[in-house]
């Protein structure tokens, strides 16, 4: 698939989030990539996902790694109205001050807004979050994050995963798995770009096993048989709709082209929620 990503017209996801999930994956030597294959694929990504007029959807860290990709992206190309929604998860904005927080906040442009989540994914203010947490003592990691990827499920129309750890998450599962199952129990469109290894990798060889025919022995790697087995459990659910041919989700299945990738989400889930390709 060659071309720009933009194929439908600009306001194809007007008012729809779409969630990403990605983390560094461990594969990404033994499959001739680097770190920075992945950056351009989030980066192309999140491009296409605002020229359409949707909202990226991104719980993760502040200020550094993926997430200033997508603030980057969103602000340059973004819909002036919103384009980019930061979730913090507790884990992430616990340990810093609400003066940090709230210079953060400050420091975003006008198309994205940071949305702080107390330990039970309930948005709030600094002020807020601080004292209904202190209340509570010490919250457990696993439960806030499981908490982060709830909230972020409920409000988005799909889910993009991408790369990911098998190994040292916290959790009983990868992230990216967790994510992916809640998504499928919404039945909500989930796109699984696999060429990257990893977790959205072995969620994809469990989802749609005819389709990783071309995965190398031995990955995704560091892969235990105790955590292929949780997501194999959790993963238990239909694929559903999600726009695309047969063909076009085996590209996505194995392709690492950045634009390979930001043209089948954005045309899949265009045609999804009913956008004609006769404005492409």
């Amino acid at each position: 698939m060659n071309g720009d990503p933009q194929l439908v017209p600009r306001d194809a996801l007007s008012g729809h989030r779409v969630a990403v999930s990605v983390s560094e994956s461990a594969d990404l030597l033994r499959l001739g990539l680097s770190k920075l294959h992945l950056q351009l694929t989030i980066a192309e990504l999140s491009r296409a996902i605002v020229i359409a007029g949707g909202i990226v959807v991104y719980g993760g860290a502040v200020q550094h790694g993926f997430t200033k990709i997508v603030l980057e992206e969103a602000e340059r190309y973004g819909n002036p109205t919103g384009a980019f929604e930061h979730i913090v998860p507790y884990t992430e904005h616990a340990t810093r001050s609400p003066e940090e927080l709230c210079k953060y906040a400050a420091s975003l442009g006008v198309k994205s807004t940071v949305h702080l989540l107390d330990v039970d994914g309930v948005p709030r203010s600094v002020r807020d979050v601080r004292t209904a947490d202190d209340d509570r003592g010490t919250p457990d990691p696993a439960t806030a994050l499981s908490a982060m990827r709830a909230h972020t499920t409920d409000i988005a129309s799909a889910r993009v995963v991408v790369g990911g750890k098998v190994a040292g998450f916290a959790g009983s599962m990868p992230g990216v798995a967790e994510e992916a199952a809640a998504t499928l129990r919404a039945d909500k469109p989930l796109y699984v770009a696999g060429g990257f290894g990893g977790a959205a990798t072995l969620v994809g060889s469990i989802v749609t096993s005819e389709l990783y025919r071309w995965l190398p022995a031995g990955l995704p790697g560091d892969l235990t048989r105790e955590v292929r087995q949780r997501v194999e459990s959790a993963l238990d659910l239909p694929m559903g709709a999600d726009g695309l041919t047969d063909e076009e989700r085996a590209l996505l299945a194995a392709t690492h082209r950045p634009s390979d990738i930001a043209t089948l989400v954005v045309l899949g889930l265009s045609r999804h929620l009913g956008v004609s390709e006769d404005h492409t």
